[in-house]
């Protein structure tokens, strides 16, 4: 490479040029790459599809919150804006050299296969008992009716004095209601996951619907194999790329239609996009990384912690005074979906928000606003002390202390995590206002169920490899997030306990950072050449490895990490293998539809029971937004004259109770009933438990009846 591939003007980090010198912890046939001014298709390709699929969620997600939605509009807008921002981007002035990478396109090529064979299809998830069938069945109202709110006439009192509420504020699970007056029901969730279910579901219905999570999942193998390859070379990538795909919490959730395998894929390209900013001083790319961020965020509530991290960096390199033109870029594309994330945030979501205790929104702007003038304050009035610091931050000597401190600071973290249950005994939250066991004590131990704990052990010795080496600001853009992040979510998950739901926050960011240090950690022992110089930072000197024991030590390094990775390999496959042909909840959306079909070509109003295992209740929300019918709750006591008040409120459409099993649903004698349709099935569902990874699937039974009041 010669000097004409670097960029005129390389910004430093903490001391540290931005355009790095080959990683340490690569091998010397496996440079981090490309450095300089370059951009590889790989990249350019991954980066491009999330970008594209984001852009057409985003646009979606606009379209549905303006009551707009429909299929061509959402992919024409968002494939049109794409085009043009790639367009305004890619300007002869501002692009690097694009360079066909044939190996690594072979990786990504490998890695595809590898995922799609895992991840396709997704489950066919019609319920409506948990988060995810209340992600799809909103997908499939807003393709229905191109809005993300709902019209609701049982909240019209002058057709139904009132109505059977599932808990406090919500007409059925996960749908709330603030005024019945207005007649509008609000899903509780943030709504950009089923903006993208919705263009599946319009294109091909639930088989269409099905693919859109594992396809989400495939690009998010592919950035993120592409961010490690930046940061630690291919092999790193490859072998990151290649333990996510196989990961089985990674499966699980590329195939499960929840909403971190979208911010996973969004989170990872950003990640990509501001490596490559760093290594090629190519500004457009941390713009991109900014508005991916931005779009993830419209995904996922605790995407906000990410932003802040993201402000606190940036308040940094104010204060070291290495802001340039790329930080700009970044929060620019970051500031173009900021109103929209606020907006639904603190407007159409905001009891969804506040309730899984994300600040308010006066908290946030106090701590942007005040974080970034107190920055440029300090910069002000001490700059040549930040600039000493700054230069500090070059030397080795100050480097290896400050790195030290971080892995022993790390690693304690790590070891009281495992402790946490001697030392501080079960630990309790408030679900839903029940006080119930969260098993945040267990953290560490069930990370490691789906890790392993020799994995567990080589992200410390990663994070080892990255604070003691010289310092490269791509590695530690790279590892940093896991670093924030985990501590958060290990100290309290605030989810619900049961596996695999409970393993859903980790995903997005956790999961493949903890991986990247995994990686690091056995690419560097693969790596390792047998000698080893520590410098002591206090004494001067150095501990050295004697030549005669090089050789040796480097054979049964490298040894151990190959037989450590192939462990790790076979234990991920044996953990997902049984997955790729399990399908959650198969025929779920068939009963809904036999349900449904009982109305003919009207509108049915349908009032469903409660029932053990895979009850009435389950199919409500599903009947109700994937069909188009009223669905509402019976009363938990029998009630013929509530059933009536149907009758009356919805005159001349056919009113039916939905009930379990075959029997005739007692205290309703004053009513004529009449049996139209029994639907029994058996519905693949994984295990659930607190106490134990699941690892294998049973049937669950449905039996329902559906009884048409006569008149109706």
């Amino acid at each position: 490479m010669t000097s004409s591939d670097l960029p005129r003007h390389p910004a430093r980090l903490g001391g540290v040029s931005t355009v790095d010198a080959p990683d340490a912890a690569a091998g010397p046939d496996e440079q981090p790459a490309p450095a300089g001014g370059e951009l590889t298709l790989g990249e350019a390709l991954v980066v491009g599809a999330v970008l594209l699929l984001g852009m057409v969620a985003w646009a979606g997600l606009a379209l549905a919150h303006a009551s707009r939605w429909s299929l061509p509009a959402a992919v024409g807008i968002g494939a049109a804006a794409t085009a043009v921002l790639l367009a305004v981007l890619w300007r002869p002035r501002l692009r690097p050299r694009l360079r066909v990478d044939r190996r690594e396109l072979v990786v990504l090529a490998g890695l595809a296969v590898v995922a799609a064979l895992l991840f396709v299809p997704g489950f066919p998830y019609g319920l409506g008992d948990k988060d995810p069938g209340t992600y799809v069945s909103h997908g499939a109202a807003i393709a229905r009716t191109g809005s993300w709110r709902l019209e609701d006439p049982v909240l019209d009192r002058s057709r139904v004095g009132g109505f059977q509420p599932s808990s406090p504020g919500a007409r059925l699970p996960g749908l709330w209601y603030d005024d019945p007056a207005d007649g509008v029901v609000t899903v509780q969730f943030y709504h950009l996951w089923p903006a993208a279910l919705a263009v599946g579901w319009a294109a091909a219905g639930p088989a269409g619907l099905v693919l859109v999570g594992p396809l989400f999942g495939v690009l998010a193998v592919l950035a993120v194999a592409l961010a490690v390859r930046r940061s630690f070379g291919l092999l790193a990538g490859g072998l990151a790329g290649l333990l996510l795909a196989g990961n089985m919490l990674e499966v699980w959730q590329a195939k499960y239609p929840s909403a971190e395998i979208i911010t996973q894929a969004l989170v990872a390209a950003a990640l990509l996009g501001l490596l490559v900013a760093l290594r090629t001083g190519w500004r457009p790319a941390a713009g991109l990384a900014g508005l991916l961020l931005g779009i993830a965020w419209l995904a996922r509530a605790d995407t906000l912690l990410l932003v802040l991290i993201a402000v606190a960096a940036g308040c940094v390199l104010i204060v070291l005074g290495r802001a340039d033109g790329r930080m700009a870029w970044f929060a620019g594309g970051l500031a173009v979906v900021t109103p929209h994330a606020l907006l639904q945030a603190y407007g159409f979501a905001d009891r969804y928000t506040l309730a899984n205790h994300v600040p308010g929104l006066p908290v946030v702007a106090a701590l942007v606003v005040g974080g970034l003038a107190l920055a440029v304050l300090a910069r002000r009035l001490a700059r040549p002390l930040w600039d000493r610091l700054d230069a500090a931050l070059a030397g080795r000597r100050l480097q290896v202390a400050v790195g030290l401190l971080v892995t022993v600071a790390a690693g304690g973290a790590m070891l009281l995590g495992f402790l946490r249950p001697l030392l501080f005994g079960p630990a309790y939250f408030n679900y839903h206002g029940n006080l119930i066991r969260s098993f945040d004590e267990q953290t560490m131990r069930r990370l490691s169920w789906f890790m392993t704990l020799p994995g567990m052990g080589l992200a410390g010795l990663g994070l080892a490899v990255v604070a003691l080496r010289r310092w490269s600001a791509a590695a530690w853009t790279a590892v940093l997030p896991v670093l924030l992040v985990l501590p958060v979510y290990a100290a309290a998950a605030e989810n619900s306990s049961r596996l695999l739901w409970w393993n859903r926050r980790f995903v997005p960011v956790v999961l493949p950072g903890l991986l990247t240090l995994i990686v690091v950690a056995l690419v560097a022992a693969l790596a390792w050449n047998g000698r080893l110089r520590v410098p002591l930072p206090r004494a001067g000197g150095a501990l050295v490895v004697p030549a005669r024991l090089a050789p040796w030590l480097r054979l049964l390094v490298r040894l151990t990490a190959a037989g450590l990775a192939v462990f790790m390999l076979v234990v991920f496959a044996s953990q997902s293998l049984p997955l790729r042909g399990h399908r959650e909840y198969d025929g779920s959306f068939e009963v809904t539809r036999r349900i449904a079909a009982t109305a003919g070509d009207r509108q049915g109003v349908y009032l469903f029971g409660r029932g053990p295992g895979i009850g009435p209740t389950a199919f409500a929300v599903p009947v109700w937004l994937q069909e188009g019918q009223v669905a509402v709750l019976l009363r938990p006591k029998p009630n013929a004259a509530y059933v009536q008040a149907f009758q009356r409120g919805f005159p001349g459409q056919p009113v039916f109770l939905v009930t379990a099993g075959a029997q005739r649903p007692a205290g309703y004698d004053t009513l004529e009933l009449r049996q139209v349709e029994r639907v029994t099935a058996e519905l693949p569902m994984w295990d659930e438990s607190d106490e134990r990874r699941p690892d294998r699937a049973h049937l669950e039974p449905v039996d329902l009846s559906i009884w048409q009041v006569q008149g109706t």
